[in-house]
């Protein structure tokens, strides 16, 4: 399987600041500012061409349905193409860590049908406590035991905050390893947009997103979108009409039947203001129902799917909570939230085999500082290496062998990643010797040699 890449991130200039969720409004309303000036230019136009009222009327609707799909389409291209801002000149990143808590994606409300986990970054220690994804979703889920609380102290437990005085190589954003290189704010980001608060599960794991195409639908079918709109609005001022005819008729004829022409005019005007409420709301209700349908439908159509990255010699399963991995991701900034870093998109998630080595690495290392509970000491790191001892464990990133050991792992499970994801195996895959489907004794070819040098 292969992963899904839609969006692309930009360079960032100060000033130039991202496609956010706080800016909706006012972007909403620049656009509909310029598609009244595009339709009101385009009247213009067409009435001094000597068409008159018909051309005015023709090149008003020209140019509002122009406007209008370039509203649609402008929208997709923020967010597709200027939401994410490039962290790092030798993209793609790679990191090891446990994965927090199963694949989520947001419903349509969110605009966004791109599915995600986190990754607690190792060595961090893990815990099992209550998420809040979404508002008013919870969702079980581990978090990394020295994770920060609501006022960017260190936490409480279960989080291990108590051992952090002594042992502060391992404050996840300081940890001088993979929580200060992936998650740290960046200084010129953090000055200029902000990011959001450390108690954030963005902030404290690396938040990673499969890429759903929704926003390429939008940016794809924006014509027909503007038809859908324009006549969802047609439908409901139709109905608005309607509604005010039915209601005047129905309470003139009421109010003259009991107080005569004054009863008619009075009861008329309130039936009126009543009907049109009434044809408005049906109006409005239907145009929702039908547009929620068409957006729902283009929603789930083609939505991210961890699973598109999940990659290995061995099928290992689906990606689940607990799972120790390794993940290959574009690292970027995202701006449409209050900002955090994340990999966007993910392009790659391999599960560890805990029986592979000595083929494969052994699995995982993790920050024991408890000195009450007895140091789970795992197998050398390598074969060149000595094992790690119980105060190592206790002092985690501290510990310079320790911290070694960190080093290599991540190392050693990277390179498998990036070897595969780099232009040189790219191009080796493009060979024809490489295209066999069944076998390559079967449909394969021999590769083409050099002929014999000159004797």
């Amino acid at each position: 399987m292969a992963y899904t890449h839609y969006t692309s991130c930009f360079v960032y200039k100060k000033g130039d600041k991202p496609y956010n969720e706080k800016s909706r409004l006012a972007f909403l309303a620049g656009e509909l500012l310029k598609i009244l000036i595009v339709t009101l230019i385009a009247a213009g136009a067409g009435f001094v061409t000597g068409a008159g009222p018909i051309g005015a009327l023709l090149g008003g609707i020209v140019g509002y349905f122009s406007a209008l799909t370039g509203t649609i389409d402008e929208a997709a291209s923020q967010w597709l193409y200027h939401r994410l801002i490039c962290l790092s000149k030798d993209n793609p990143k790679c990191a090891v860590g446990i994965v927090s808590y199963d694949p989520y994606r947001s419903d349509l409300g969110a605009f966004d049908n791109d599915q995600y986990v986190d990754v607690v970054l190792m060595p961090h220690p893990v815990a099992s406590d209550s998420l809040e994804i979404d508002p008013g979703k919870w969702i079980t889920a581990l978090l990394p035991c020295n994770g920060y609380k609501l006022d960017g102290g260190m936490g409480t437990p279960p989080y291990r905050s108590k051992f952090i005085p002594s042992h502060p190589g391992n404050i996840i954003l300081a940890d001088r390893f993979q929580g200060e290189e992936l998650l740290a704010p960046v200084a010129e980001l953090e000055a200029d947009l902000g990011y959001t608060a450390l108690k954030s599960h963005e902030m404290n794991a690396l938040h990673c997103e499969a890429e759903g195409d929704f926003w390429v639908k939008v940016k794809d079918w924006a014509p027909a979108l503007a038809i859908l709109l324009t006549a969802a609005l047609v439908g409901t001022a139709a109905a608005t009409g309607a509604g005010y005819a039915a209601g005047t008729a129905i309470g003139c004829a009421i109010g003259f039947f009991f107080f005569g022409p004054i009863g008619c005019a009075i009861l008329g005007a309130l039936g009126g203001l009543l009907g049109a409420a009434a044809g408005a709301a049906a109006g409005t209700a239907l145009s929702y129902v039908t547009i929620k349908a068409v957006l729902q439908a283009m929603f789930d159509a083609d939505p991210g799917n961890i699973e598109d990255s999940n990659v290995g010699d061995r099928a290992l399963g689906p990606i689940r909570m607990g799972d120790a991995v390794a993940v290959l991701g574009e690292h970027v900034y995202d701006g449409y939230h209050d900002g955090w870093n994340e990999f966007h998109p993910l392009m790659a998630i391999m599960k560890f085999n805990q029986t592979a080595w000595p083929s494969m690495p052994p699995t995982y290392l993790m920050w024991q500082p408890d000195e009450q509970v007895p140091a789970i000491i795992p197998e050398t790191v390598n074969p060149s290496s000595p094992k790690l001892d119980p105060m190592a464990m206790r002092f985690g990133l501290d510990d310079p062998e320790f911290r070694s050991a960190c080093e290599v792992l991540r190392f050693e499970w990277c390179k498998r990643l990036k070897e595969a994801f780099s232009p040189e195996t790219r191009q080796t895959q493009q060979g024809l010797e490489h295209r066999w489907t069944i076998h390559p004794d079967v449909d394969g070819c021999i590769p083409e040699r050099d002929p014999d040098p000159i004797h």
